[in-house]
């Protein structure tokens, strides 16, 4: 075995929650974890947040019965570091407390707007993160830790860490399952089930309809909206197929297209926002960028092109889908398989 170690970033809302940060951190540590985090936010530690999100191999979301520090954009810094996290890709558990009205009053938001942004917090992250666990007690904390971070490494395995002195075992190692690997290709041959085979091909002219948020400013005040935006498969590989006629890593599909949500997205805001001046922050729900990827998978438009020296993985237009850029050829029947 491989003595790799894996880093973890912790999010939480603040000082209300620092016995639960103790036993979380101390209790990682001792599965052989790296843990850190921010426990004190200013204007000036987001970029530090961000770049420490960028390095970490997985996120913990610690949410107690507050909000939390606000930046001045009057968004929570965890809910940006969870915001940054979900742009970045990063697999993402949370531990929240089961009933956060049971917790001492002292520990709970005052004012009745951070009361309602950290409800509607909470119920964004039951709907988008698969991996939410609750507890009550500081024990039942630890036990949700100690069983759900091992099954974390199986369902969403990365990079971790390896000493120096391992790197030859390591690389023994990955020659080692490239050969299984390889082996159990050839002994599958054409058996092997691809499942994107399941999924229709779609026409350019169909429509795709998704969910995203975005930031809206109006009247010197800053609401974050939910849009629901369609688009034909035609405009989003437009959107997208620039992006990828190189090699490109798989996190720019989310970059792209929250970059174009951004440039539009002031006309959607306007119809909630009449007089709203400026958006920003805009971000796709992640499940329907899944889908555009799949379904741009399926197409033969895009294809998996290796990995690059960070191992992230690469995605390239295919000639299929080059064509299709040049030539915004539009079809209303499926595309042929």
């Amino acid at each position: 075995m491989i003595d790799k170690r894996y880093q973890i970033f912790i999010s939480t809302s603040g000082a209300d929650m620092q016995p639960e940060r103790m036993i979380l951190s101390q209790t990682l540590v001792g599965m052989g974890f790296f843990s850190w985090g921010l426990e004190q936010r200013t204007p000036l530690s987001t970029a530090f947040a961000r770049r420490q999100i960028d390095d970490c191999d997985y996120v913990i979301i610690l949410l107690g019965s507050q909000y939390g520090e606000q930046s001045v954009s009057g968004v929570g810094y965890m809910h940006l570091e969870y915001i940054y996290a979900v742009t970045k890709q990063k697999p993402i558990i949370v531990f929240m407390h089961e009933d956060p009205a049971s917790r001492d009053p002292a520990l709970h938001d005052q004012k009745p707007e951070l009361k309602e942004k950290f409800s509607e917090f909470r119920k964004l992250l039951q709907q988008e993160v698969d991996q939410v666990f609750t507890y009550r007690t500081l024990r039942d904390l630890e036990m949700a830790v100690r069983l759900n971070m091992t099954q974390m490494l199986e369902r969403y395995p990365t990079t971790g860490w390896v000493r120096p002195q391992n790197a030859q075992k390591l690389h023994d190692e990955i020659d080692r399952l490239k050969a299984k690997i390889n082996q159990l290709e050839q002994d599958l041959g054409t058996r092997e089930i691809d499942p994107f085979l399941t999924l229709p091909k779609v026409a350019m002219n169909e429509a795709f309809s998704f969910e995203y948020r975005v930031h809206a400013y109006q009247d010197g005040n800053f609401k974050e909206l939910k849009i629901q935006k369609t688009l034909t498969w035609s405009q989003l590989l437009a959107v997208l197929g620039s992006t990828f006629l190189n090699p490109t890593p798989e996190e720019y599909f989310s970059k792209r297209m929250n970059e174009y949500l951004n440039e539009i997205g002031l006309a959607d805001a306007r119809i909630e926002m009449p007089r709203a001046h400026a958006v920003a922050r805009a971000q796709i729900n992640i499940r329907a960028l899944h889908n555009i990827k799949m379904q741009m998978r399926q197409n033969e438009w895009i294809s998996p092109a290796g990995r690059d020296d960070r191992q992230r993985m690469l995605w390239k237009l295919t000639q299929k889908g080059h064509n299709l850029l040049e030539s915004h050829l539009l079809s209303d029947n499926r595309v042929s398989l």
